[in-house]
């Protein structure tokens, strides 16, 4: 573990750093910033070793443990041996920040996504959906449904290539440490996971403000893809050429929907509660 200080705005280890908010530089160099110590505790729980940690001078205890012990104790002997360890002044820290009131550590990982598979066994009654969101452009949204997932069973994420990213500040925000927990598939194509439904014997749930049966008589116990799109343009005709189901959930007054994060999660929520054993 290789532990630096850095006052300077104009470190080259900063000015590097800063660069990982631009969409296009994350992406070249598959690395992202994760800002404040849930994502990071979330990460270290699940076993993800960051490759930099930067901290707030006066905060060294508290980030790194009572004689720097916290990241030896948590991370593997090789991960432990490679991270990096910035104690920075404000004006550095400031620099990295998305955050309008700063942090007190920032961490740089290598991203989580991997390739999306041809076909799975994982269609089987207790796995839960594969969560397919198609143009969902917020990426609050995106990191809503991403913690809904993870903490409703989705057996995985996959985003279609319009998608918002999941690296970016606001979407790491909301998901709450769940990019570290579901795994995730970006760029997937609808044709993709049209065969990949095939091959995987599951079903195709397509969600709609207002067409489709309602959730709760949809059957959602065994292992399907669950498409969720965006509120202004729906769904990709081929996925409802491909679909099995469409459902709806009912609403009352004159609403014209609600939000796609919140249908989401009231739809996995339904998934759960049917593949349950005694569910209610």
């Amino acid at each position: 573990m290789n532990l630096r200080r850095i006052t300077s705005t104009s470190n080259a280890v900063i000015k590097e750093a800063a660069r990982l908010h631009r969409k296009r530089h994350r992406y070249e160099s598959r690395l992202f910033l994760a800002e404040g110590e849930d994502l990071l505790d979330a990460a270290l729980e699940r076993g993800a070793a960051p490759r930099q940690v930067f901290v707030l001078e006066g905060n060294e205890e508290q980030i790194l443990g009572k004689g720097e012990t916290r990241f030896p104790e948590a991370l593997s002997p090789q991960a432990a041996e490679r991270l990096e360890i910035f104690i920075c002044g404000r004006d550095a820290m400031a620099k990295l920040s998305a955050l309008g009131s700063g942090a007190r550590v920032i961490s740089v990982f290598e991203m989580l996504d991997r390739k999306f598979p041809a076909g799975s066994d994982s269609s089987s009654s207790a796995a839960g959906p594969l969560l397919y969101l198609v143009a969902v452009g917020d990426p609050g949204n995106v990191g809503t449904l991403l913690r809904s997932g993870a903490a409703l069973g989705a057996a995985a994420a996959a985003l279609g290539p319009e998608t918002a990213d999941p690296y970016s500040p606001k979407s790491l925000r909301a998901t709450m440490g769940a990019i570290f927990q579901i795994p995730l598939y970006l760029t997937v194509n609808p044709e993709a996971v049209v065969a990949w439904a095939d091959n995987s014997d599951a079903g195709v749930v397509c969600a709609d403000a207002h067409a489709g049966e309602p959730v709760w008589k949809a059957p959602l116990e065994a292992g399907f893809v669950l498409v969720l799109g965006s509120e202004r343009e729906g769904i990709p005709h081929r996925l409802q050429q491909a679909a099995t189901s469409t459902v709806r959930i009912p609403q009352v007054g004159e609403t014209e929907s609600i939000n796609v994060a919140m249908a989401g999660t009231a739809i996995l929520y339904e998934a759960l509660r049917q593949r349950s054993p005694g569910r209610q």
